[in-house]
């Protein structure tokens, strides 16, 4: 790696396959170093940025589109202003949102007006084995073009399925160089922190076709807001049943349990709430919800939260 110039680390991965829970481990691994911290989130609120700005006062949040299409020319005009800070970065990681394809930010690093300043790393996919030989259609070639620009893929979630699972997906996934099996989005700094790739004369992959140019148009997003608390137990069981055609949901959510703001992040059947720090607390409740296009299902998915509210004396 040209010490004289910027390392970029890109982070890729489908909905929901834990890229945020990695750029946790990594901003927190990589304390001490100066490091900035891109992050695209794929909706009308960044929530992925505000979650990582629990870890690092240096995240850059570039929302509401995909990183790689509508909001390409916003990228470049960050890292052109990322490159004049003084003391100069060491490291830059980019979080593309799940609806992403890597390789154009590739295509964008090796741009003449940043070449001179930055250097690709590598390019990290995180791949949820739960869920990846599930995707179908557009969805799974958008999934493919993910892991076809990986240096390294991380098979996460991995202790969520048995052998005969993991195998058949890493037949599927293919020969790869560097494959690394995790739980929890674990990663081993020597993988990303000392890396050696030849990626001065890396040569730019093939785009793997998708239905759209602009394939963020291949999902739609809806933002729910209230200032009522949730019961969580409700809300869990509503979660449970959402329709298979919403593949993501994500935020800020006021719990009657305690009052208190958790960060949820919802996928499949599964729901983490993680306590907010006290910067992070907030009297409502915000949460993005990502589909496949054309869902139009929103408003029954409005009663079903209206249904979880709990009145305000009824808090506990």
């Amino acid at each position: 790696m040209d010490t004289q110039r910027i390392a970029v680390t890109v982070v890729s991965g489908f909905l929901g396959a834990g890229k945020t829970t990695l750029l946790n481990r990594m901003v927190r691994r990589a304390a001490g170093s100066r490091l900035a911290v891109i992050v695209n989130d794929f909706g009308e609120l960044n929530i992925d940025a505000a979650i990582v700005s629990e870890v690092t006062d240096a995240v850059y949040s570039l929302q509401n589109g995909c990183i790689c299409c509508t909001v390409q020319e916003d990228l470049l005009a960050q890292l052109g202003s990322l490159a004049q800070l003084q003391p100069r970065l060491e490291r830059i990681v980019i979080e593309c949102s799940g609806v992403s394809d890597p390789q154009r930010i590739v295509q964008t690093l090796a741009y003449p007006q940043l070449r001179s300043q930055m250097q690709l790393d590598m390019v990290i996919t995180v791949v949820d084995a739960t869920r990846h030989l599930q995707l179908e259609g557009e969805y799974a070639r958008l999934a493919r073009a993910q892991v076809a620009a990986a240096d390294l893929l991380l098979l996460n979630k991995t202790d969520l399925v048995d052998d005969e699972q993991l195998q058949a997906l890493r037949d599927a996934l293919g020969e790869r160089t560097r494959v690394q099996v995790s739980v929890q989005a674990e990663l081993p700094d020597a993988l990303w922190l000392d890396t050696d790739l030849d990626v001065e004369h890396r040569a730019v992959k093939p785009m793997t076709r998708v239905s759209q140019d602009d394939h963020s148009e291949m999902f739609s997003s809806w933002l729910w807001q209230s200032s009522a608390a949730l019961d969580v137990e409700r809300l869990r069981g509503w979660l449970q049943a959402l329709p298979s055609d919403v593949f993501r949901v994500k935020g800020l959510v006021v719990l009657a349990q305690g009052g208190k703001a958790h960060w949820l992040q919802h996928v499949g059947t599964r729901s983490q709430f993680l306590p907010a720090t006290d910067e992070a607390q907030a009297s409502a409740t915000r949460l993005v919800f990502i589909a496949r296009r054309g869902f139009d299902g929103w408003e029954a998915l409005g009663r079903g939260l209206d249904a979880c509210k709990v009145p305000e004396g009824a808090r506990t």
